[in-house]
């Protein structure tokens, strides 16, 4: 096997290459059809080479592309992914990437050197990466995507989502100054956590994807080690030439918004951060959403998780950073408003995801390899289904409407400007005022019960941890009063709770709302 691999690996097929227009790549994120791919390979065991050439470095074995009867000779194709390829391994239905300047060094595809092709790992409804970049790309520097059909030697693999490349081609389309530096996160995750000033220090959490032979990352570094060691008060203006905060806020509030936590705000992965030197610093930018709405959980509830008490954020010093910036903290709030308000709000998931629902169904029910059955397609448009060993994934529209009621509740009482916050009646309380707020010692907490019951204070700090509890005693129905000292507790922004129970019962109602403590 390995000596013919080695052949072909360098075999270059002489045929027609079509003459493009240098960028016409437009053409192939068409998301009102679904594009056509036939493959074709140089050898018979094609399938056993792609999995040899994957298994040992992820090489590129060459094919033929034919693409709206036009044909491309001499592309790379192989295997991709971790996780996708794992759990579709034993299936003829894996990620595929395609490299177009592998063996003809200029040679594109309507302008495109590299496409990807998701094939839907835990996601029956075939939905997921397409709304979330959908979502994110109004926002952010985000990949275009699109469906495809991909046959190989006549065999058709199936449906795929079609994801853009985030590479010098990408740079080129949203960045002025486009040869600079780009780093990805490492299959493990990175934590943006400052570990030294060398840069071998770094190389097990990223990659450098341009500029390799320089191999400079002492930017990279400096926005690290400013994320660590930059005061409260200088925080903001000692990174700001270094770093791009509007597109961090940005993406964090869209990986709450949709529960997106194979993220940097979960599991560390799927991110990129291109460092634009002259004009715009580093940005954040997103990548591979195909577990988004929900469906990687990071342990964490995707429904009624808190937007600003995050258990990890010790270790995310970005995430922890903007929360603890009162102007960050706001604008984060404000932009998870504009997006249920907006292109995340149910009415815009729900009309967006029914197109591409009608657009996909017939090649769904064509597609003899997809991951799992049509029906739990069908039911993965509104409701929740179980795949492989229990694992449950939530329903598009389902999950939109549950997401977004939990992120206005959560608003109310950060903000006041939850459009849907419960009744304080049904609630158990009334009206509670914290005073003062901020407070350096002391405040005072007044506070209606609407029942009868056991009420507890409790006090996290936004990294999640318990700082302070007190049990304020048996209460009847009426307004109470309650003083407290949290002279203990440094300066910086918590979330205090109370809790209504009776015997027991833990509670059977609360409400939360912001602390912010002065020194």
């Amino acid at each position: 096997m390995k000596p013919l691999l080695i052949i072909f690996s360098v075999l270059l097929c002489f045929g027609s290459i079509r003459a493009q227009v240098p960028d016409s790549s437009a053409l192939l994120f068409d998301e009102t059809v679904v594009h056509e791919y036939e493959l074709s390979f140089y050898i018979e065991d094609w399938e056993e080479a792609l999995e040899y050439n994957y298994e040992n470095g992820e090489e590129y074995m060459p094919a033929r592309l034919v693409y709206n009867g036009m044909v491309w000779d001499s592309i790379g194709v192989r295997y991709k992914g971790n996780s996708s390829y794992m759990m579709s391994r034993g299936t003829p239905k894996k990620p595929l990437k395609f490299k177009f300047t592998e063996y003809r060094d200029e040679q594109t595809f309507y302008g495109i050197k590299r496409l990807n092709f998701s094939n839907c790992v835990k996601d029956p409804s075939f939905l997921r990466e397409m709304l979330a970049y959908n979502v994110i790309r109004r926002y952010v520097p985000a990949s275009r995507t699109a469906y495809a059909n991909i046959t190989a030697e006549g065999m058709l693999l199936g449906l795929y989502v079609q994801v853009e490349q985030v590479d010098k081609t990408f740079l080129e389309r949203h960045f002025p100054d486009n040869d600079f530096n780009l780093y990805k996160a490492g299959d493990n995750g990175g934590t943006l956590e400052y570990r030294g000033e060398s840069s071998s220090a770094y190389e097990a959490e990223y990659e450098l994807k341009t500029n390799e032979d320089e191999n400079d990352w002492s930017r990279f570094i400096t926005m690290m080690r400013l994320l660590d060691t930059a005061d409260d008060e200088s925080f903001r203006s000692e990174l700001e030439p270094w770093f791009d905060f509007s597109a961090a806020v940005r993406l964090l509030a869209f990986n709450m918004v949709l529960s997106n936590f194979d993220s940097y705000t979960g599991s560390g992965r799927n991110f990129y951060f291109y460092d634009e030197e002259i004009s715009g610093g580093l940005t954040m930018l997103p990548w591979d959403l195909n577990e988004a709405f929900g469906a990687y959980t990071n342990n964490w509830n995707v429904t009624t998780q808190d937007v600003l008490s995050i258990s990890n954020l010790e270790h995310r010093p970005l995430a922890r950073r903007i929360l603890e910036n009162d102007e960050l903290r706001s604008m984060y709030l404000a932009f998870i408003k504009e997006m249920i308000d907006g292109p995340a709000s149910y009415d815009s998931i729900a009309a967006v995801a029914n197109t591409y629902h009608t657009l996909i169904k017939s090649h769904v029910q064509a597609d003899q390899y997809k991951l799992y059955s049509y029906d739990k397609f069908l039911e993965n448009l509104d409701s929740d289904v179980v795949i492989g060993l229990n694992m449950s994934v939530p329903g598009i529209l389902s999950f939109a409407d549950r997401r977004n009621a939990a992120l206005r509740t959560q608003l109310g009482v950060y903000t006041g400007i939850g459009d849907d916050t419960p009744d304080a009646a049904a609630n158990g309380f009334g009206a509670v005022t914290l005073y003062p707020n901020p407070l350096r010692d002391v405040a005072g907490l007044q506070y209606r019960t609407n029942d009868a019951g056991q009420v507890n204070l409790t006090v996290r700090n936004l990294l999640g941890q318990e700082v302070f509890r007190r049990s304020l005693g048996e209460r009847s129905a009426g307004v109470h009063d309650f003083q407290a000292s949290f002279s203990s507790l440094p300066a910086g922004t918590y979330i205090y709770r109370l809790t209504l129970g009776s015997g027991s019962t833990a509670y059977q109602s609360s409400t939360s709302g912001t602390m912010v403590i002065l020194r």
